[in-house]
């Protein structure tokens, strides 16, 4: 019925219309497009390219089946050639891309989830290749996405839900990753065209889901891995009554896939030995019924190097590695603080070679790599560590932070070698037969609030990274003045970036008042001309006259404000604030003592006209009569 639907969307659309009238419900538009629903994430159409952006950063959000909900979905064929899905995106919602038969997506490396029916329906693409970052392929995300002819699945992929590559019809085969551990019901259900599915590591612990491989008819034969749980009709059938002609299994003995063989009379043939590649993760380990015994791994080099071979985890290991009988290399602890064991050997292509792991008496898991030897190359691809300014200790006038390994967990590293070849895999301390560690240069260079670039190292290999200080506050209770209300001032104890907060008005009083010039020298003021050629002192505290002789002053208490006239005698005003804020009214300065000498005479017309004449003005002088000039 759901591919039925899509092909009804498809043919449905008869009628043209233009892009202006292609989004039903009006939303908010910025520069990265419009806002899908409430979320930090937008669409951007460009009609020139063909091409959809899916901008922002976080979530997108989940839609549903609707022209109402999907912006696009009833756009006509053709429209959308391209899907560009930008950095910063972590989850492509429900229905995202639904039906969207674009020839080209591109998704993000931060991407983390797949969600249900997101990239269902397209008939564009046959090729696809997901990020490395992506934990969740959710239900249906590729339903019905019946040009998929490749698909590569990341070796960070957790979980494939129910049908999500269900009626993939074109499919020929799959790969799963170590690291998925959950196969959900009818994954990929009428595949009919899959041909080959390979579990990478046949170590893995990964549960398959009921009808997991249903009505895939040219899945002739499938290794389950040793640790797999199998659930009814996970291979092998067309339906739950029929099986598939000729199909067959590889099985360990008494493993869950042994034991689903011989329920569904399913032919097999028995894994003694597990064939190890590099780059794979291998996870295994010893517990109370095993500990005597040895595991058994075959080698056959696909060309001829130095390879490390080792194991990481909780497992006190060693190992020797056989070549047709002949011991030629052994080894135990790595050193006292590493209790695997690290072989380095030349190994010829096309050779075959055992390993035998065991354990002394250790009831533990470890995790078995092999890579070539020779390191040329360290990146870091994604991680950064974020640490508040108050985590570093102040020593000889320098803040420093303290690096831990714990620091890096979920950092993803790309690590190149001799032969050309790059892994990219998440962060352990020992790979590949060197140790990660930090380049702390903190005394020369410290770390400052904001983002730092910092450095690790893989042998001989530098990779940067970012270490990102937050700032941290310290405050200071800044009480009421006068002048200024009071507040919280934060100040990072780091670099010192402050800010302001939590104000409290002041309870000060206001007193206003109009200062004017004196008309005659004994207070006149006809024509009320402003006077500001003076300033106000209140208890210490100073105030300016404004432009248009207008003043206020603040106080808590009744008090004395004297005002320092530049050009005459100073004025001093009794403020009284007994019965709060108050305007003291007009209050006449003389202006025409230029000198201060106590009188205005020819001295102080020399002194106006021949240095104040510009700023004061013609008009400033036009009272001086009624002061006796030049008597």
């Amino acid at each position: 019925m759901k591919k039925i639907a899509c092909l009804l969307l498809s043919v449905g659309m008869f009628f043209a219309v233009t892009f202006s009238f292609m989004t039903p419900v009006k939303a908010e538009t910025t520069e990265l497009g419009t806002r899908l629903k409430t979320s930090n994430t937008f669409y951007l159409y460009k009609s020139s390219e063909k091409t959809l952006y899916i901008n922002g950063w976080g979530d997108t959000p989940n839609l549903s089946n609707s022209s109402a909900s999907i912006p696009w979905l009833e756009w006509p064929s053709g429209t959308i050639q391209r899907v560009v899905v930008s950095e910063g995106i972590t989850s492509l919602g429900n229905y995202l891309l639904y039906n969207v038969s674009a020839g080209e997506v591109i998704l993000p490396s931060t991407l983390k989830r797949i969600g249900k029916y997101a990239l269902s329906c397209n008939n564009g693409m046959t090729k696809w290749e997901l990020p490395f970052g992506l934990e969740t392929i959710d239900n249906y995300a590729f339903y019905a996405t019946s040009a998929m002819t490749e698909i590569s699945l990341p070796n960070s992929l957790k979980t494939i839900g129910m049908r999500a590559f269900a009626f993939c019809t074109g499919l020929k085969s799959v790969e799963i990753p170590p690291s998925v551990t959950r196969i959900d019901s009818y994954a990929f259900h009428r595949c009919i065209n899959l041909e080959s599915v390979e579990f990478t590591s046949l170590t893995q612990s990964v549960e398959i889901g009921l009808s997991a491989f249903i009505d895939c008819s040219l899945l002739k034969s499938v290794s389950i891995p040793e640790n797999a749980l199998c659930s009814a009709e996970s291979f092998g059938y067309i339906n739950s009554t029929t099986k598939v002609e000729g199909f067959s299994l590889r099985v360990f003995y008494n493993s869950t896939g042994y034991t689903y063989a011989l329920a569904n009379q399913i032919p097999y043939t028995l894994i003694d030995e597990i064939q190890i590649k590099c780059g794979v993760e291998y996870k295994d380990g010893f517990d109370e019924s095993n500990l005597n015994d040895a595991k058994i791994y075959t080698i056959i080099p696909e060309r001829t190097q130095e390879y490390v071979i080792y194991t990481n985890g909780e497992c006190d290991t060693y190992a020797e590695l056989y070549c047709n009988g002949e011991l030629i290399a052994q080894n135990d602890d790595i050193d006292v603080s590493n209790r695997g064991f690290c072989i380095s050997a030349e190994l010829v292509e096309g050779q075959e070679y055992t390993l035998y792991v065991r354990t002394v008496k250790m009831a533990a898991e470890y995790t078995l790599m092999m890579y070539p030897k020779s390191i040329t190359s360290f990146d870091v691809v994604s991680g950064s560590i974020t640490a508040s300014a108050a985590d570093g200790k102040v020593r000889d006038g320098v803040r420093v932070y303290t690096l831990n390994n714990d620091m890096l967990d979920g950092f993803v590293f790309d690590v190149g070698f001799e032969d050309g070849s790059i892994y990219r895999m998440y962060y352990t301390r020992y790979i590949a037969g060197e140790y990660v560690s930090f380049v702390d240069a903190q005394k020369e260079s410290p770390f400052t609030c904001g983002e730092n670039t910092a450095y690790l190292m893989l042998g001989e290999n530098t990779a940067d990274y970012k270490f990102k200080v937050e700032h941290s506050y310290e405050v200071e209770t800044i009480a009421p003045t006068e002048d200024e209300d009071g507040y919280d001032l934060f100040t990072c104890i780091s670099c010192g970036d402050n800010y302001k907060d939590n104000y409290v008005a002041t309870t000060a009083f206001s007193v206003t008042g109009l200062c004017v010039m004196d008309e005659d020298n004994f207070g006149r003021h006809d024509y009320n001309v402003p006077y500001n050629n003076a300033y106000i002192t209140v208890d210490g505290r100073t105030y300016d006259i404004n432009d248009d002789g207008t003043f206020e002053i603040h106080t808590f208490e009744n008090c004395w404000a004297v005002i320092h006239n530049n050009y005459g005698g100073n004025v001093t005003l009794k403020i009284d604030v007994s019965n709060g804020s108050y305007d003291y009214g007009i209050v006449t300065l003389e202006p025409y003592d230029l000198n201060k000498d106590g009188v205005v005479n020819a001295k102080d017309y020399a002194l106006y006209y021949k240095y104040n004449y510009e700023r004061l003005g013609e008009d400033y002088w036009r009272f001086a009569e009624n002061y006796y000039l030049l008597r």
